[in-house]
């Protein structure tokens, strides 16, 4: 639960970190602002999955299974994705409906729903992928 929570809330804070950066100070918008995001957003889950599957093995006496390797990261993915979503429930109660209306999207629900799915989908494959990687019995 420990490693979960770590790297969960790591990838939240650069993602959230990012997406304040984005709006408040760079002010980036359309096409090329959706293009950072999918880079920053994916960059960021990669490494930090990679990180805690890692931190798993070694935990572990240096052994991974694939399951358990997968299992970590979609905690991880799980977590990451809940805590996005809540920092951008927070963002939409204090801003308004005009942040997600700069992303093109204009239903909440399809918003949250599609960021919730998206990390935790994207978690999902990209924490099976490394656990092929990262196994070691």
């Amino acid at each position: 639960m420990k490693i979960t929570l770590k790297y969960g809330i790591a990838i939240t804070l650069v993602i959230d970190g990012w997406v304040a950066l984005k709006h408040f100070v760079l002010h980036l918008q359309g096409p090329s602002a959706q293009l950072a995001d999918l880079a920053v957003f994916n960059l960021t889950a990669i490494v930090g999955l990679m990180l805690g599957i890692k931190e798993k093995r070694i935990a572990n006496g240096n052994a991974l299974t694939f399951l358990d390797g997968l299992k970590t990261g979609i905690s991880i993915a799980v977590t990451y994705a809940i805590l996005t979503s809540l920092y951008f429930a927070i963002l939409l109660a204090k801003l308004g409906p005009s942040l997600m209306q700069q992303q093109g999207e204009t239903s909440i629900p399809k918003a949250f729903l599609g960021v919730s799915l998206g990390f935790a989908l994207f978690g999902t494959i990209f924490s099976a992928l490394i656990s092929m990687v990262l196994r070691k019995s």
